[in-house]
């Protein structure tokens, strides 16, 4: 497909936006409170959203978001004759299908056109092993570029589909989309889909402690993350050592026990493990008897296992099973689970994501805590180390179902504003700055637009939410 360079709109135009009284300031705490590194000031839980869902800049990004999905649409006959419908992430940099983004692009398009979010999982499915395994890089138009050949998890540069995976949400995105549709004959289709993919993830990650492990950083979607320095090293992603982990992962057929029983690098990661309980809950809402039950054990794993309760903040586990002490934002995601403990919620939101001082500057929510020695405001740009800073799209639609759990609604809001904020002044660009919200990576980042989503849960709260309401 033609790659369209140039999107009208996706610069909105300057920023008008409807704050909480008092400026600017409030959003990010108070200037004394995230000096002090006291918890920031904020609304009190009931104050109402109605302030922030009809503005200025909300009218421009709704445009520009919507424009910005149509322009990457891609679809066609695949080159193993398949037909296939999805979204890019953005045209030369990210040409493929990636899992993790297709969930984001279809709960954007859930709330514009339901009829292209349903084909864009369809998509994902369409690229199922029999097994249940789906791919997290899918090559619909060539197999995958020579030149990074070497850092993709394929067996065969003929492959379709790498043979890994990443956060496993699948269930939950094809709840929304089933429950907009509202076509039982799509339901039916995603119990199987999900039943299966869940049911390859229980299988072949999934160890005594009842949480999934993960073999790379990238299943994450987390790539150069600080939480992996340690234990990779001079392999770790964004080195030309990453060729060398992936090359060994490759000998052991991607193989999670074997990996572990030669010793290699296996992890348990908190938002994996919140993916794949979000995705047992959505198998829930598509009618599958026994998966609400493991949304719960899996919640409960959680707690068990990664909850630092000193920190008051979820750690991922090493290859050694041992904590890594480092705050980064997938700590956070077990907030958006209904079943975790109202007063482990009440710590990771308050004492963690509305920090200024950590996960609450001026443009939230940042990849690491501004207060961790690893912190870094950009990329460093020679080899770009993504998630070390920056804030993303990935992380506000796990955020904004946390602070709705918490009844932090006016928070939500403020979250909400703030990214379209920042999308309206600086463009959908790939993440941003999170102090002074400058725009970085790609510059038409097609995951930004999943903000259509953000804005309709203040008004209709995703299913993590509803299910927690009953």
């Amino acid at each position: 497909m033609p790659h369209l360079p140039h999107v009208p709109g996706l610069l909105v135009g300057p920023t008008r936006m409807a704050v909480l009284s008092g400026g600017r300031s409030e959003i990010g705490g108070s200037r004394s409170a995230r000096e002090s590194g006291g918890s920031p000031r904020r609304p009190p839980p009931s104050a109402s959203c109605d302030a922030y869902l009809v503005n200025g800049a909300s009218i421009r990004v709704r445009r520009a978001a919507e424009a910005l999905l149509a322009a990457n649409w891609r679809q066609g006959i695949a080159r193993n004759g398949v037909h296939y419908a999805y979204t890019c992430p953005e045209g030369e940099k990210y040409p493929y299908q990636w899992f993790w983004d297709s969930l984001m692009h279809a709960l954007a398009w859930n709330e514009v056109d339901p009829a292209r979010a349903a084909d864009e999982v369809r998509s994902l499915a369409a690229v199922q092993q029999p097994d249940g395994l789906i791919g997290h890089t899918v090559f619909w138009d060539a197999p995958v570029r020579l030149a990074r050949l070497a850092f993709y998890n394929v067996r065969s540069r003929r492959d379709m589909a790498t043979a890994t995976i990443q956060p496993p949400f699948l269930g939950w995105t094809w709840a929304e989309v089933a429950d907009r549709l509202g076509d039982a004959a799509f339901a039916a289709q995603g119990r199987e889909v999900v039943r299966a993919y869940n049911g390859w993830i229980e299988r072949e990650r999934v160890d005594a402690t009842g949480l999934a492990w993960v073999i790379l950083p990238d299943e994450t979607g987390c790539d150069a993350s600080p939480v992996f320095d340690k234990a990779l090293g001079w392999r770790r992603h964004g080195t030309p050592g990453f060729a060398a982990l992936v090359n060994d992962v490759r000998r052991e057929d991607f193989s999670f026990r074997r990996i572990r029983a030669r010793g290699g690098f296996t992890a348990a990661c908190p938002l994996v493990n919140t993916c794949l309980a979000l995705g047992h809950l959505g198998l829930h809402a598509l009618g599958e008897p026994g998966a609400r039950a493991r949304a719960r054990e899996i919640t409960h794993a959680l707690v068990d296992h990664l909850w630092d309760d000193q920190a008051g903040i979820f750690r991922l586990a090493g290859p050694d099973g041992l904590p890594v002490p480092v705050s980064a934002w997938q700590g956070l995601a077990p907030a958006a689970l209904p079943d975790l403990p109202e007063d482990i919620r009440t710590r990771v939101v308050d004492d963690w994501l509305l920090r200024g001082d950590r996960f609450w500057p001026p443009h939230p929510v940042p990849s690491v805590s501004l207060h961790d020695p690893a912190f870094m405001r950009g990329d460093g740009r020679v080899i770009p180390q993504y998630w070390r800073g920056p804030s993303w799209p990935f992380t506000p639609p796990f955020a904004i179902p946390a602070l709705l759990l918490a009844g932090r609604h006016a928070e939500a809001a403020v979250l909400v504003s703030r990214i379209e904020q920042r999308l309206d002044g600086q463009g959908f660009r790939e993440y941003h700055d999170p102090i002074d919200g400058t725009g970085m990576g790609a510059r038409a980042f097609t995951c930004q637009a999943v903000v259509l989503a953000l804005h309709a849960w203040l008004e209709r709260p995703p299913i993590p939410v509803r299910d927690a309401l009953g």
